[in-house]
């Protein structure tokens, strides 16, 4: 009897630790903005890069939904394409977060194809978008989009949400 009274109470404080244990995230879901047009610049070329947009991501589920517009200009400004971008694929996000579900920081990784207006699509496009709110101590990138080539950011701001 005594053997049967200690195995339900090691049972039911084990179900009590299960039920006011905190639940697991099953999902951890983002969006983000481009909050102005965000410029880079390719430094072999000097070609700039000017993209907008927004968009939602899932890092648990490996998910990614968004999409822009861009502009790729010569350094003297000649036009060389414009159309819209599209996410494909999901790489990775490096949460810093933040002082509230509204302003996150991070590094988010997508892959994307590019539409240019007249022309042929390109896929396997990487875009990277970081947001250096609450970003850790000797982190040295800097605010806004890389698009493929285009790693210099010269101007815009990105913002993260926790949704």
């Amino acid at each position: 009897m005594r053997s049967r009274t200690v195995t339900f109470l090691v049972a039911l404080c084990a179900l009590a630790l299960l039920a006011f244990a905190p639940a697991a995230s099953a999902s951890t879901a983002y969006s983000f903005n481009l909050r102005q047009a965000d410029t880079a610049v390719n430094p072999a070329t000097g070609d700039i890069i000017r993209v907008t947009g927004s968009g939602t991501f899932d890092t648990s589920a490996d998910t990614v939904v968004a999409s822009g517009s861009f502009t790729h200009t010569t350094s003297t400004g000649a036009l060389v394409a414009s159309g819209v971008w599209v996410a494909t694929s999901f790489v990775s996000f490096d949460a810093f977060g933040g002082p509230n579900p509204g302003q996150q920081g991070g590094v988010l990784d997508i892959t994307a194809t590019l539409f240019p207006n007249g022309g042929s699509p390109v896929t396997g496009v990487p875009i990277e978008v970081v947001c250096l709110i609450n970003a850790p101590a000797g982190f040295t990138e800097e605010e806004g989009t890389s698009v493929d080539g285009f790693t210099e950011h010269t101007g815009g701001t990105t913002l993260f949400h926790l949704n």
